[in-house]
């Protein structure tokens, strides 16, 4: 008996995205434990790994994956300064608050992304909705390219039609919209903003400067 396997999704991830996103990550990142380049390079491999198995395939959803694993890796280096300064009870305390602040703001973070995920293959589920949202995202990224790059709207292919979409567009919407919770969703992107407004981690390497 023959097992069939769904279809690979559509990867619409440039290069230049991948090198500015590697790069963005990077930075977010905690420092290596020690200054040599085997240390550098173990702990980029290993967030890019992280990213990649949280399965981004447009820009972004491999932001929200970016965003998700540096949180994480914050975290754990709250724990390790933990360990390292035990003896001190503010400086454990101000630590732990950090800590689980980085937690929560991962978990956040990875709860979007898999709705973000849910969403997109419910879309992919519907007949036409995939080609009208690719066509979509073709458009506002060619006009936003021309604004900065005006020859890029020189070079740009050819697009195919868009075939219909059958079901009618409030179906369409009241389909998507399904167990999505659009409160939930503000107050975890109100959640992550506030994380970046604050870096605590950056106050913590101020204290030991």
């Amino acid at each position: 008996m023959e097992t069939s396997f769904p279809p690979h999704p559509a990867i619409d991830l440039p290069s230049p995205l991948y090198y500015q996103l590697v790069y963005t990550l990077t930075d977010l990142l905690p420092p290596p434990l020690d200054d040599s380049p085997e240390a550098l390079h173990d702990r980029n491999h290993a967030a890019i790994a992280k990213v990649a198995a949280l399965l981004p395939v447009n820009a972004n959803e491999a932001d929200l994956a970016a965003q998700c694993i540096a949180a994480r890796a914050q975290a754990e280096e709250m724990l390790r300064l933990l360990r390292q300064h035990a003896g001190d009870i503010g400086l454990v305390m101000r630590l732990n608050a950090q800590y689980g602040s980085m937690v929560r703001t991962s978990l956040s973070v990875h709860a979007r992304l898999m709705r973000v995920q849910a969403l997109r293959r419910k879309r992919e589920a519907i007949d036409g909705a995939a080609n009208q949202d690719a066509w979509v995202l073709h458009v506002a990224e060619q006009t936003m390219l021309e604004v900065v790059d005006p020859d890029a709207g020189r070079l740009e292919a050819a697009w195919p039609k868009v075939a219909p979409v059958v079901a009618p567009a409030a179906c369409v919407d009241q389909r998507i919209e399904e167990g999505v919770s659009e409160d939930e969703a503000n107050s975890q992107d109100v959640a992550f903003e506030t994380w970046l407004s604050e870096q605590p981690w950056k106050h913590v390497t101020a204290i030991f400067k």
